[in-house]
């Protein structure tokens, strides 16, 4: 494994981090063994950043019992919105959202709390007296994260707060892979101009970069567009002809990025894990490599 600085908070992290999204795997009977052996692998393989959300179902829960005597060091991120239902992203709420999910991590302290869509909390009250931003703050004055930071799909609220300044890292996703670059168009750069850490994620597209070929196929036959279909599958042909998987592939394009502090994985099993971590040993997949003529 190897790593890459998280912009200006100049931690040290994997250049694959794992996502708490799936890391529970698909049977509610092996929710906690699924995601206590995905994530001692993920630590065996050098992945040191996790992420997850109150949103991820019971994840944040799991992940607690899980790291419970963790002694190998690792970051973990957070972040708040959508739970309770009917989320505020008020001052107090952020407050209590993170005590909650301190509590149900096992922890007195976060690495990165993060404001979860920042089209839902919108500009005004993410900015404003006694709103989100206020909140991470105080958040943090209260030993309760080290960093603060934004998600969102590559919409121009994510490029106006990263400009701001006042974020230490950013997370895209669905938006940064070989087959959508929408993140590079104001997102990355005006987050690379504040030096902060960036995180892309949901880097195999939503199913189109899957290695089975069925699931994959759905979702090309699904895009409605023809002009895209036709797009999306010479790009898939052209990422074929390369050594490797397609996911390997997929987190290779996003490495290439220098820009990119580490590429998120939400992989569900043990073998999903290994076969993309391998895309750091692998290096990086130039961009040009892929690009339709």
């Amino acid at each position: 494994m190897k790593y890459r600085t998280l912009g200006r908070t100049g931690l040290e992290v994997s250049e694959i981090s794992i996502g708490g999204a799936s890391i529970m795997g698909h049977d509610p009977d092996k929710f906690q063994e699924n995601t206590c052996e995905v994530l001692n692998r993920a630590f065996e393989l050098g992945i040191n950043y996790i992420d997850t959300a109150p949103l991820y179902g019971d994840s944040e829960d799991l992940l607690g019992v899980a790291l419970e005597g963790e002694k190998r060091p690792y970051y973990l991120a957070t972040k708040v919105g959508f739970k309770p239902e009917n989320f505020d992203y008020r001052r107090d709420t952020v407050l209590r959202s993170l005590e909650s999910s301190l509590k149900k991590l096992r922890r007195d302290k976060l690495t990165t709390a993060q404001i979860h869509e920042v089209n839902l909390a919108g500009w005004d009250r993410i900015m404003e007296p006694g709103g989100t931003l206020e909140g991470l703050r105080e958040a943090q004055k209260r030993g309760m994260c080290e960093f603060i930071g934004i998600t969102a799909r590559a919409i121009p609220e994510l490029a106006r707060l990263a400009a701001t300044g006042e974020f230490d890292t950013v997370m895209v996703y669905h938006d940064y892979h070989p087959l959508c670059q929408l993140a590079a168009e104001e997102v990355i750069p005006a987050a690379a101009a504040q030096n902060m850490g960036i995180l892309p994620a949901t880097i195999l597209g939503g199913g189109l970069l899957f290695p089975e070929d069925e699931r994959r196929q759905a979702k090309v036959d699904a895009i409605e567009d023809e002009a895209e279909r036709e797009r999306t599958i010479r790009i898939l042909e052209r990422l074929q002809q390369e050594p490797g998987t397609l996911p390997q592939q997929a987190f290779r394009w996003v490495l290439a990025d220098e820009r990119v502090s580490s590429a998120n994985s939400g992989a569900s099993s043990v073998a999903k894990l290994e076969d993309v971590v391998q895309a750091s040993e692998m290096g990086p997949l130039a961009h040009d490599s892929v690009a339709l003529d």
